[in-house]
């Protein structure tokens, strides 16, 4: 005879709820950084909360829930790199003088000459 292991009760009766303040607390602070992010901005901009589809869509844990710590901060680390997905394009840096041009550019010493020069006696001393 094999034993199936199937329960009537619905499955938030079965989950354990988490009652440590500190951990719902860090949890709290974990998912309102990730709500910060530019990608969950968009995220929130792009998808109506009705047109959201788990598997598909990124999909907030459940700080409530009672879980290992380790099992916690996998489910946030899969979360936020799902958010990047998100991501606005990203617009690249326009430093003055930090152009690729200025790295091909001859230089008359190196930095191993600058620290020696560094280390010598200035002229300016006075000889005693």
């Amino acid at each position: 005879m094999m034993s199936v292991g199937v329960s009537t009760e619905p499955c938030h009766v079965r989950w354990e709820l988490e009652t440590d303040a500190t951990v719902l607390q860090r949890r709290q602070k974990q998912i309102d950084y990730g709500k910060r992010t530019p990608g969950y901005q968009c995220f929130l901009q792009q998808v109506p909360k009705a047109q959201r589809q788990p598997g598909l869509h990124p999909q907030t844990p459940n700080k409530n829930r009672r879980y290992s710590r380790r099992s916690w901060d996998a489910q946030i680390r899969k979360w936020r790199r799902a958010l990047h997905s998100w991501d606005p394009p990203s617009q690249p840096l326009q430093v003055e003088g930090c152009g690729m041009d200025n790295l091909l550019e001859p230089t008359n010493s190196t930095p191993l000459d600058d620290w020696l020069q560094a280390l010598e006696p200035s002229e300016n001393q006075d000889e005693d």
